[in-house]
């Protein structure tokens, strides 16, 4: 984890805005902070194209954890669009000095792939790049299915903005496949010629940022403005796939932040639990932490962290070792975005309950970060669409995943028993992958299946990397308890055994959960107001105050009722 962002937490940047900024000033906020945390990482062409140790580093700074907007805009900049740029530059010297200033963030660098009406279907983009007898481009949006969806590309950050584009090259008529394009989209102040960019409404509970949908009216490209060939590849698809390469190094890119978000987040929660009294039947005060219902899911994400470590380096080392065939890195990228978004995703859901209405509110971020982790899942390769394509190409023998190192551990048997189920749906249906039967009953298994995959990959890792054995104990209990029902039914763990497991294992982790919460590095970037006493209190002594003078009867006063009076004159007769 590099410490190289910790100094900024002190900066004005990095300070809250007011509740009633305006969008605009919440939108510049995040662009300043990206381009701080991009200034403070320095990355070279070479860290990006080819992927060194600060590359992922920088997706995994703990940083990310408090604004989900500049996050967006950084790995956008530097993995999409800067890693689709290097890889032109570096043979194209024209091209550098734009490389240089996306680098540097001096421009807002953004990946324009998808369209309205086209996101998994991206090979069948409908906006076109029609070469001119000059040799230029016009470059068209052709209807509103054709509108890009949804990289920021609105005038914010007062930055120049430019964006690789993909669209469908046509030559004298001929379409000769989506190709990218390098394109200009405003100077930081207004919109370039022919670009128009509609600003769509804020994801909700997370910082903004200038999501769009962008369309372009016959704008007029130079040359230089393709990506590659004019040449009509061999294989229009194949092309494809080369051309968006950079998505699948997101896959496990975006993959590593669970790591940072679920670090923070738990040590957040944990000093929280520490702080918090509760006063029982008989006057004695104890943390909230003592109790099983809160250091339990703690203990639970902290073993997370730790095992997710050690999986994401092993699963750097498998996506960058280009011996691999490229399907089988992709499916280790697959593997490790669906298992470590679950475990991040799953966990930040506990902790928003776990420190009860404070989780609700966004000033406290875990919230932020959970939705952060919704948005994850989708970015750069949906975990479901991930999961059905991996699974479905192993299950018809087109490649293989790493073997496991441990067959006989428990998760590894989980996964061979996932894979036997779907073979034996794939067998009933005669071995046609496009049956009907195939579509209802293994489409839906697809995802547990690629998770198997990912949690025995995960195991092995920590466990060659010598992870605490507690942690590593509680990691394999709680994958267990995501599908009880299987080792209880054919590895002979039957349910009472299933928490007992958990149940030893949290025993034997909490006596080192100082430890353990030291080893996330989040002291620095926990800064959310109910950390401490003292942060509460400064925190809501500096909201709106509102008092005044004001008398409202909530139960109108009762009238009184006099007593009857005896007149005089009756008193005198009676006497």
């Amino acid at each position: 984890m590099s410490p190289s962002t910790a100094h900024l937490l002190s900066t004005p940047d990095f300070r809250p805005l007011p509740d009633n900024a305006s969008l605009d000033e919440k939108i510049a906020l995040s662009y300043r902070r990206a381009r701080a945390i991009a200034k403070a990482y320095a990355l070279t062409a070479e860290d990006v194209l080819y992927m060194s140790p600060r590359f992922w580093e920088f997706h995994t700074d703990n940083i990310h954890s408090l604004d989900a907007a500049a996050f967006t805009l950084l790995t956008i900049q530097y993995n999409l669009m800067g890693g689709t740029l290097a890889a032109f530059a570096e043979k194209r010297p024209e091209l550098r000095p734009i490389m240089d200033k996306v680098l540097s963030f001096d421009v807002s660098a953004q990946f324009l792939l998808t369209e309205v009406g086209h996101g998994l279907d991206a090979p069948r983009l409908e906006t076109t790049a029609t070469l001119l007898p000059n040799g230029e481009f016009d470059f068209h949006t052709p209807n509103e299915r054709a509108r890009k969806h949804m990289p920021p590309t609105g005038p914010f950050g007062s930055l120049p903005r430019v964006a690789v584009v993909f669209a469908r090259l046509v030559v004298q008529g001929e379409d000769r496949g989506v190709r990218p394009f390098l394109v200009a989209l405003g100077d930081g102040n207004q919109m370039c010629k022919g670009v128009t960019s509609r600003l769509i409404p804020q994801r909700g509970g997370i910082k903004p940022v200038d999501h769009a949908v962008t369309s372009f009216d016959h704008v007029r490209l130079p040359a230089t403005a393709l990506l590659g060939s004019l040449a009509k590849p061999a294989d229009l698809r194949t092309n494809f796939i080369s051309s968006i390469w950079r998505v699948s190094v997101g896959s496990l890119a975006l993959a590593t932040t669970a790591i940072p978000l679920l670090s923070v987040n738990s040590y957040l929660v944990a000093r929280y639990s520490l702080r918090r009294f509760v006063t029982g039947s008989d006057g004695t005060s104890v943390p909230i932490m003592s109790f099983r219902t809160q250091h339990g899911p703690i203990l639970h994400a902290l073993s997370q962290v730790a095992v997710m470590k050690a999986h994401a380096k092993a699963a750097i080392g498998f996506y960058t070792d280009t011996a691999l065939n490229p399907r089988v890195r992709d499916g280790v990228a697959a593997a490790a975005k669906v298992a470590m978004t679950h475990h991040a995703w799953s966990s930040l859901s506990n902790f928003t309950e776990r420190v009860g209405a404070h989780g609700l509110f966004e000033h406290n971020n875990i919230l932020q970060n959970e939705l952060m982790m919704r948005g994850v899942r989708i970015a750069e390769g949906d975990v479901l669409v991930l999961s059905i394509r991996l699974a479905n190409e192993l299950l018809l023998g087109r490649y293989s995943m790493p073997a496991p190192k441990y067959p006989d551990c428990l998760l590894s048997r989980h996964e061979a028993g996932l894979l036997d189920e779907c073979r034996e749906i794939l067998k009933r249906a005669g071995g046609n992958h496009r049956h009907e039967s195939v579509a209802r009953l293994m489409l839906p298994r697809c995802l547990p299946l690629v998770q198997a995959i990912g949690h025995r990959m995960a195991y092995e890792a920590a466990l060659d990397a010598g992870v605490h054995r507690p942690l590593l104990d509680l990691y394999e209990a709680g994958v267990i308890l995501h599908d009880p029902s299987w080792y209880t039914e054919h590895a002979g763990v039957p349910r009472w055994a299933q928490f007992e497991k958990e149940d030893q294992a949290i025993t034997a982790a909490l006596p080192h959960l100082e430890e353990y919460l030291a080893s996330t590095g989040a002291e620095s970037y926990a800064v959310s107001p109910i950390l401490t006493e003292e942060s509460w209190e400064n925190f809501i002594n500096d909201v709106p105050l509102y008092d005044g003078n004001a008398h409202y009867a909530v139960v109108p006063p009762i009238p009184r009722v006099s007593q009857p009076t005896t007149p005089q004159s009756q008193i005198q007769a009676h006497l």
